[in-house]
């Protein structure tokens, strides 16, 4: 019965970025229109490059990651045009737990139909609508890195496309671009990720799962060579 109750406050803490000020907390619309263009493409380095997912709760944290399996940009005139990478659903990994029990089983649990449904939806994707320099240089976020673009795209996930629009810091590089993000929040359920969500069912009280999950992306892409 601990375990079971411990399992349950791992899994809230998942989510629980609702007290996380250093999350930026972003919003998502319809899925928007991709022009796409022709330009030089830049492979991702798969080894090099991370999904990084965090949650906290009182007195504590857990963090994990999830692997990007594959994905291009295409760049013209050291301007990012298009590009789409590839997220495998089935590589969701926590970090944190060193007892193997409790993580096998909060990975399980994510990886269900309460949550990311991994067996119906196994791949998740981004597809870059555009990604634009800003005018002005935005405030440095407090410890964190400062950001030169804001990057548009459609993230689909269990089957669900929505746009978001996040900053990050983007590196033109020679040969190869770097991108990170500092944290961000998106809210599940706005990706049909509902599990014991407060703003769908109200019945749950002060027993529920906060809706936003940060997120944080370190990216690095290599120009393909030309045969």
């Amino acid at each position: 019965m601990k375990k079971l109750i411990y399992l349950v406050t791992i899994i809230i803490a998942f989510f629980s970025c609702k007290q996380h000020t250093d999350a930026e907390k972003i919003s998502s619309g319809e899925a928007k229109k991709v022009s796409g263009g022709v330009g030089m493409e830049y492979n991702l380095i798969t080894e090099a490059s991370a999904l990084k997912w965090r949650g906290t709760k009182p007195g504590g944290e857990h963090y994990g990651t999830v692997i990007i399996t594959e994905g291009e940009i295409i760049v013209e005139e050291e301007k990012i045009i298009g590009g789409k990478f590839t997220i495998d659903m089935n590589t969701i990994v926590n970090e944190d737990l060193k007892d193997t029990s409790l993580n096998e089983r909060l990975v399980g649990h994510l990886k269900s139909k309460d949550f990311f449904y991994v067996e119906e939806y196994p791949l998740a994707y981004f597809e870059i609508v555009s990604v634009d320099a800003y005018k002005t240089n935005p405030e440095p976020v407090p410890g964190g890195i400062v950001t030169t673009h804001h990057v548009t795209g459609n993230l689909t996930l269990r089957s669900v496309t929505r746009s978001i629009t996040f900053p990050a810091k983007i590196d033109f590089n020679k040969d190869k671009i770097l991108a990170i993000t500092n944290p961000f929040a998106i809210d599940r359920t706005q990706w049909n990720v509902s599990f014991m969500s407060k703003s769908v069912f109200a019945e749950f009280k002060d027993n529920f799962i906060a809706d936003n999950m940060i997120l944080i992306l370190e990216l690095e892409f290599v120009k393909e060579k030309k045969k």
